[in-house]
């Protein structure tokens, strides 16, 4: 059995949590104790409100909420009565028998394992101590229960050769649910770190995130960041983080920040090489003057992988060439500023520009214009049948035998034409 605590500031969260797994038929409540109602008829407010109010007793303590998880091996079976006598046993050895908490046995990975919600603030108001409570309390608590109900010992497990690196060629992507957490991570992060070249975690993250995996650091305000923790966790295709964290010291090989950090260094050695070979590769697809699709087809063909790194408001700021055949990894930049971002970005633009081009010379327009001619042509054909029958009926045969003799205009009286002597003295009387 393997005991992970974590505590944190938001006990509604925890709850949701677990909630959230019983509506998606991922979870079963199991027990609710140290609470005045029975479990099972209780919503999830009245859950929250008792831990809750409990919490409210000693408002200065922010970290409040106690979230522990029960990992049993993968091949044991462990009926739920079991599990929840196995939780309550171990909450009474860990000093929390006394305190309100929720049972959940979770069915969402291989292995069976159960999550219990609580809080470190007790009924007089005072905070439990939570400082070494893994070291001193949890670990003699885990090993007597081993022993107790005759479950798979922990004691050994995470050491470096007990799971060793696969085949490169064999490693597949963490499936969560399926895969036991541990052991999947364990597996992909020895594989990846031992088999790939890369510079930093951002290079390493995206290798792992190929295999669903990632190496976290927290946020940069974090405590975790501030001392130089790392996790290692299951991701989906989107990134979204799954399941429970490992963290770095308790994988086989152990993979820490500074023990990657020994490993930058060291990978740097080789880098121009690698770059070359890499580089050629590309240039040869690039040589084609590819669309943006076509190639990251052609390259994927040739085992690279393409990861466009993408701002906040999706604007691509960089690429990322993952290289499974050279066991790689180079940002675009570092290859040479023809395989930047921007620089390939620019030329599967003109590429693209140059076939709307090619589709709308005049010569293709002629062809349209032809093809659109015809098609209406044979409409007409469709229509009426025939070329020799006329759309619409003529007069042909009226005007050709009607008749042909001049027609007179009628006539029109004549204008009387004005004397201009006459007036000129008709003036001069009248003067």
């Amino acid at each position: 059995m393997v005991a992970r605590i974590v505590s944190g500031r938001s006990i509604k969260g925890a709850i949701n949590y677990n909630e959230q797994k019983i509506e998606q038929g991922k979870a079963v409540f199991l027990s609710a104790e140290n609470y005045l109602k029975d479990g099972h008829k209780l919503n999830p407010a009245e859950k929250h409100f008792v831990l809750k109010h409990r919490a409210a007793l000693n408002e200065r303590v922010k970290t409040n909420c106690v979230h522990i998880s029960l990992n049993f091996e993968t091949n044991e079976k462990i009926t739920s009565d079991k599990m929840e006598e196995i939780a309550k046993d171990y909450m009474q050895r860990i000093g929390f028998g006394n305190q309100p908490y929720l049972i959940y046995r979770h069915e969402d990975v291989a292995h069976p394992h159960c999550h219990i919600v609580t809080t470190n603030i007790d009924a007089a108001g005072n905070r439990i101590s939570l400082h070494n409570l893994g070291r001193d309390l949890s670990e003699k608590a885990r090993q007597e229960i081993e022993i107790q109900y005759g479950l798979v010992q922990a004691i050994g497990r995470g050491k470096d050769d007990e799971i060793p690196e696969v085949d490169i060629s064999r490693l597949k992507k963490a499936n969560y649910g399926s895969d036991e957490t541990k052991t999947v991570i364990t597996q992909i992060v020895n594989t990846v770190v031992q088999k790939y070249n890369y510079t930093s975690l951002a290079e390493l993250n995206a290798v792992l995130s190929r295999f669903n995996i990632m190496a976290d650091r927290g946020h940069e305000k974090s405590a975790m960041f501030n001392q130089k923790g790392l996790l290692y966790r299951i991701i989906d295709e989107k990134g979204n983080k799954l399941g429970v964290p490992i963290k770095a010291s308790r994988i086989a090989g152990k993979h820490t920040l500074e023990k990657l950090g020994q490993r930058f260094e060291k990978n740097k050695t080789n880098r121009k090489i690698l770059a070359a070979s890499l580089k050629q590769r590309i240039d040869r697809v690039l040589k084609n003057r590819p669309t943006k699709k076509d190639f990251e087809n052609q390259l994927k063909e040739q085992k690279i992988d393409l990861l466009y790194r993408t701002s906040k408001d999706g604007q691509v700021y960089g690429i990322t060439f993952i290289d499974h055949a050279g066991r790689c990894v180079f940002n675009g930049s570092e290859l040479g500023k023809a395989y930047g971002a921007k620089a390939l970005l620019d030329g599967f633009k003109r590429s693209l520009d140059q076939e709307t081009a090619t589709i709308n010379t005049p010569i293709s327009r002629h062809k349209e214009t032809t093809a659109s001619h015809s098609s209406n042509q044979n409409q007409e054909i469709k229509d009426h049948g025939s070329f020799l029958q006329p759309a619409s009926p003529t007069n042909y045969l009226e005007i050709l035998m009607g008749r042909t003799e001049q027609e007179l205009a009628p006539h029109l009286p004549k204008k009387r034409k004005k004397r201009k002597k006459r007036n000129q003295q008709t003036e001069q009387i009248n003067l």
